[in-house]
Formats: C-alpha cells, sequence, structure tokens
C-alpha cells in the first residue's frame, strides 16, 4: 500500500516526495515490520486460540496477515484445492457455526480470520435440557415475560398475537379476560364445543437475598433429578404449564375436532376477579376443561370455597425508655406451601413461630415491646419468613438472645418429619431505629390475638371422601411502627358452605375478644362440588385408560379452582381439571416433574380428539345439552 502510494506520489508531486521523504520511509518500515510480525505469529500457530481471540492486538494482526500474507494471494490463485475456504477470496465472509460440547456458539468469520464466541443463553440452555415438545418451547416462552396479578398485560399480548398468527378469533373482555376461538375443523361442525381453560398470572416469591424482579426480570429454569425448579423464585407452572398446554392444541394442524376455545383468565392468584367478573357471551362451549390441577394421572372433580378476612386494631404506643435497647428477630427458611394443597402437611408458619417465641419471653418473665413486623407475602401462601423489632431491656439482652434460640431450636425439632430443612433465626441491631413500641399490654394482646387464630386444618371430610374439608390460615401480619396500628390477614376454605359460614363468625367472636376490627369476607368464591353423572368425567376417565392401561384417580382439591366460579356463569358446563405433577407452589420450592408434562398434554388432546369424533362419542354432546 505505501509503495503504491510512494510510486503514484513520485509521478504526480516530485516536490511533495522530497519534502516528505523521511516521514513517508519511516511508514515503510513500520508497515513492513508489521507484515513480518502477522506472519511469524500467524505460522506459529495457524489455528487461533481462545486467548488469542480476546486479544485484540493479536486480532488485528491476523487481519494483516489475510491482507499481506502469502497464505491469501496463494488461496487467491488456486481457490478452494489450495486447502483454504473458497471464500478467501471474495467479497462476502463465509460464516460456519458450530455448537460446542459446552453449550457455547462459535462463529468463525475465514475472511477476516477471527471467531467470536458468544455464550448460548440460560433459554437455549434449558430448551436443551427438557424434552423437544411444542409444550415446553410454549412454557420456556411463557417463563420471559412477566406476569405477576394485574400486570398480566405481557403474556396476554403474547397469546393474543400468537392466536390471531394461527387464525384463531381473538376477544378479551373489560377485565382482561382473553379467549381464543378455533373454528370447528370440517366435518365436525356438530361435536361437541369444548373450552380449555387456564391463569395467566402466577405467584411471584422469592428466597431470601434473591435479587429479582417480577416487573422486568425472566424466569430461570434449572433441570435437576428429573424436575424443573427456578432459580431461587416461584417457576410459574401455575399456571404457566396449562397456558402452554392450551396453546399447543391450537398449534396442531392435524388435530381434527370441534369448535375449541381457550380461555385465559386474570388475578387467579389474587382475589380470582378475572373469572368472577367474566363477560357472560365471552364462551359459547359445551365442555369446560380447567388445566390448573397439580397430580398427573387425576382428574380434579370438586373443590372448595373460601374468602379472607382483615383484623385490625389501633394498638396504644409508649416512648421508649433509657434502660430499652431495640433488636431486630428474623425468621426465614421455612418450608411455607399453598394454603389449600399443602395445607395438610403440617407445615409451619413463620407468623406462629414467631408468637411463640414472644411468649417464651414473657414466660420467662422478660419484657418485650413491639416495635414493627412484618411476615407473609400473599393470602394464599404459608407465611415463610418473619421480620420484627422489638424493644428489650438493656439488662435482659443475653437472657434474652439464650432463650430465643434455644426455643427456636426447640420448634424446630418439632416440624422434622414435616419439613426437611434447617430453618434460620437471626437477632440483629436493627437497621432503623424507632422511638415508640407497642405497649407491653398491647404487645401481649396481639401475641395472645395470633396464638388464639385457628391455623391449619380444621375438619376432615367424613366417609369415603378423602382430604380435607375445612381449613383456615394466618397468611400475613404487619405492625406499623409510625403509629402502632397492626392488620392480620386470615384465609378460610372449605367443601362445606355451612363450615364457612361457621368459621367466618369464629373470627368474628375472636376479634371481638381483643378489641378488634374484623371485616367482611374478602375475596370470597364458591366451592364446585363434583357430578356423578358427569359425561365428560366418565369420558375423560376412559381417554385415560386407553392410553395409559390404567384407571385414573378422582379427587376433590382443598383449594379454590375457578371452575366453582365458572360454573356459576355457565351453569350448563360440564367441567372437570387435569394437570402435571406440581410440588410447591407458591413457593421458591416449586418444581415441576418433567416426565408428567408430555403425558398430560396426550391427554387434553385425546379427550378433545375423542369428543369430536362422530359428534361425540355415544351420543356425548346430546348429553352435554340435556345437563345444561
Amino acid at each position: 500500500f505505501f509503495a503504491r502510494s510512494w510510486a503514484r506520489d513520485r509521478m504526480a508531486a516530485p516536490l511533495m516526495l522530497r519534502v516528505d521523504r523521511r516521514r513517508r520511509f519511516k511508514l515503510c518500515i513500520l508497515a513492513v515490520s508489521t507484515i513480518a510480525l502477522a506472519s511469524f505469529i500467524t505460522m506459529k500457530s495457524q489455528r487461533p486460540t481462545n486467548s488469542d481471540l480476546r486479544n485484540p492486538v493479536v486480532s488485528v494482526v491476523r487481519q494483516f496477515h489475510g491482507i499481506f500474507g502469502g497464505q491469501g494471494r496463494k488461496a487467491r490463485k488456486n481457490g478452494p484445492k489450495s486447502g483454504r475456504p473458497e471464500c478467501a477470496g471474495k467479497s462476502t465472509a463465509l460464516v460456519q457455526q458450530k455448537i460446542t460440547d459446552v453449550g457455547a456458539r462459535e462463529i468463525l468469520d475465514v475472511k477476516n480470520n477471527r471467531i467470536d464466541k458468544q455464550p448460548e443463553t440460560r433459554k437455549e440452555i434449558l430448551l436443551r435440557s427438557l424434552p423437544d415438545h411444542q409444550v415446553w418451547r410454549n412454557f420456556v416462552e411463557i417463563m420471559q415475560i412477566p406476569r405477576q396479578s394485574f400486570k398480566e398485560w405481557q403474556i396476554r399480548d403474547w397469546a393474543a398475537k400468537l392466536g390471531k398468527a394461527l387464525g384463531c378469533e381473538v376477544q378479551m373482555d373489560s377485565v382482561g379476560n382473553l379467549r381464543l376461538r378455533r373454528p370447528p375443523s370440517p366435518g365436525y361442525e356438530d361435536s361437541p364445543k369444548i373450552a380449555i381453560q387456564a391463569h395467566l398470572d402466577m405467584v411471584c416469591e422469592a428466597v431470601p437475598g434473591k435479587l429479582h424482579n417480577f416487573d422486568r426480570d425472566p424466569i430461570h429454569g434449572i433441570v435437576r433429578d428429573g424436575w424443573l425448579f427456578a432459580d431461587g423464585t416461584t417457576l410459574g407452572a401455575d399456571n404457566g404449564v396449562g397456558v402452554a398446554a392450551a396453546i399447543a392444541i391450537l398449534q396442531d394442524p392435524y388435530l381434527q375436532a370441534g369448535q375449541i376455545e381457550i380461555l385465559l383468565t386474570v388475578a387467579e392468584e389474587k382475589d380470582m376477579r378475572g373469572a368472577a367478573n367474566i363477560d357472560k357471551k365471552l364462551l359459547d362451549s359445551d365442555i369446560l376443561i380447567n388445566v390448573d390441577s397439580e397430580s398427573e394421572h387425576e382428574i380434579c372433580a370438586g373443590s372448595a370455597g373460601g374468602f379472607g378476612k382483615t383484623l385490625k386494631r389501633q394498638a396504644e404506643q409508649s416512648p421508649r425508655q433509657g434502660g430499652e435497647v431495640s433488636i431486630r428477630m428474623e425468621i426465614s427458611n421455612l418450608a411455607g406451601g399453598h394454603t389449600g394443597v399443602n395445607i395438610h402437611e403440617g407445615h409451619a408458619n413463620a407468623l406462629v413461630v414467631w408468637a411463640r417465641l414472644m411468649d417464651k419471653l414473657s414466660e420467662s418473665g422478660i419484657e418485650a415491646r413491639i416495635v414493627s413486623l412484618t411476615g407473609g407475602s400473599a393470602h394464599n401462601a404459608i407465611p415463610r419468613q418473619v421480620k420484627a423489632s422489638i424493644f428489650i431491656s438493656q439488662e435482659d439482652v443475653a437472657d434474652a438472645q439464650a432463650i430465643l434460640h434455644r426455643h427456636f431450636k426447640e420448634i424446630n425439632l418439632e416440624y422434622d418429619g414435616f419439613e426437611c430443612r434447617n430453618w434460620e433465626f437471626i437477632i440483629s441491631q436493627p437497621e432503623t431505629t424507632y422511638d415508640f413500641g407497642l405497649k407491653p399490654t398491647e404487645s401481649q394482646d396481639l401475641v395472645d390475638l395470633i396464638l388464639q387464630i385457628p391455623d391449619g386444618v380444621d375438619r376432615m371430610n367424613a366417609g369415603n371422601m378423602e382430604g380435607v374439608e375445612s381449613s383456615m390460615t394466618l397468611s400475613k401480619a404487619r405492625v406499623d411502627p409510625l403509629n402502632g396500628e397492626y392488620t392480620l390477614e386470615l384465609f378460610a376454605r372449605s367443601s362445606s358452605p355451612s363450615r364457612l359460614r361457621f368459621l367466618n363468625r369464629r373470627l368474628d367472636a375472636i376479634a371481638r375478644s381483643r378489641n378488634a376490627e374484623a371485616s367482611e369476607q374478602l375475596r370470597p368464591f364458591p366451592s364446585w362440588s363434583p357430578k356423578t353423572d358427569s359425561a365428560i368425567l366418565k369420558h375423560a376417565l376412559e381417554s385415560h385408560n386407553k392410553l395409559f392401561k390404567k384407571k385414573a384417580k378422582i379427587f376433590s382439591v382443598h383449594a379454590g379452582l375457578e371452575c366453582g366460579i365458572l360454573s356459576q356463569a355457565y351453569p350448563h358446563l360440564d367441567t372437570i381439571s387435569i394437570g402435571p405433577t406440581i410440588l410447591g407452589a407458591h413457593t421458591p420450592e416449586e418444581r415441576i416433574k418433567v416426565d408428567s408434562v408430555i403425558p398430560f398434554y396426550d391427554w387434553l388432546k385425546e379427550i378433545v380428539l375423542d369428543a369430536g369424533k362422530s359428534g361425540g362419542v355415544l351420543g356425548l354432546k346430546n348429553k352435554f345439552r340435556e345437563q345444561g
């Protein structure tokens, strides 16, 4: 390059050449030295190493050698037979891709002799760890989309866009529920109309110290021992896998059936307002298959009703005394769980554990005044952690710490057979100090109130029906350090309407005994009573037996499914609920059994296929119409 420039300038401007001869001579020397260095490095290592690729100096040198080196000229002269790629003399580089066994992609740009290593994304690694199936592809995509309750717009937009691309009729009602309707296949116009229902939102929980923004960050999955977990957060398999399976039904181009509707509701994990306020014109189906159950090879044919309730009291405060110090108590790492599905497992309630510790101090003659309290995160989750600040006399600090740690270990041992984990209990200095705390009598009243409230299973089912009939959970508690007001949030469930009324009156009586104010029933939802003559239930049993050569179990779940509410809005619907195996819902321990997902989808698809054959098995459509 410099030689050509030197000759051209000599012919065009001799005077300039004489003036700049020294500078041009130095540039020529620099160019020759660079070419020699590039040739030496390339001959020393024909194939670049990863360390070379990260070195910008070596990358530049290799590019110089590609321009000036003899191998490049030989390749351009002899073509691909010279041993170099065919693109060596072309203007467009040949890009080759190969996946290494460590999960990283190397993109080789032959023209520039450069290799860029791009790490494989966590999404791609997760997909390779799961079976290659449309349901898994859908669910992994759903994991990338934030979907807190009341903030489901992103996942709803994703589903609506996908539905339109699949040729479905898309409609949303005033509360945000989304319906995708696929028209019947030719010849299946008289087949039963089937609706598959799931909810869009998820419970958002994280382990202590986990930095995760549920408004922005994707859920990162980890496959371990045949189960899919999230990395320190809830997984969202409840009910993301149900959404993924419902969408996969629409994505099957070979599925021949009657009209199929996909109903995706909102705010199920909070107050079920999506189902409770659904537009009654949104659905036009004979059958409803809910896909929010959490046990494989089982059919849910009924669910409990329930309500929330709040107890409040404006407690009196007094200033901190001269000899009092503030200490912070933190309980964490309890198992928690769903207040319905896991209530029979005997998991500890972190708020009750804290109240027992405070009561132990009182029993030991140590006066402790409550400054602040925060425990629980959702109305339908058993509290896993508590943070509290208390005032205590300086001279009692050492004794109080010893008593609290000793009694905490005793309580932990009580749950050794119910929770296979070591709880964490930390006593420290509070980050924020306050000048006022509850009076001693007010503090004791709050502790007594928490211990007085029924927590856990209230009554089991009688007769042949297995499972829990009624339960009560103290799900959240808070003491405002600024004004002393405390709030307790409770959640009651029962498959018996009369028992629900009794539990409500019982809480009212407890509140009166402690001069607390009890709210009316909050977020009430009806129970879903099993139908022994259900046509779709019998049909689902037959489909399961045909696929898996065994009988499916029928059960009623001690949790609130939207089936009960939707059955009130659409009384003619014949309803069942199925799903894959999910454990630890509503906690960071949530996990889904990997090998249960595809059989669940196959069963769902078989139900849809069989119902569509010849107007429905055994005149199924007429049965649905008669039941309606």
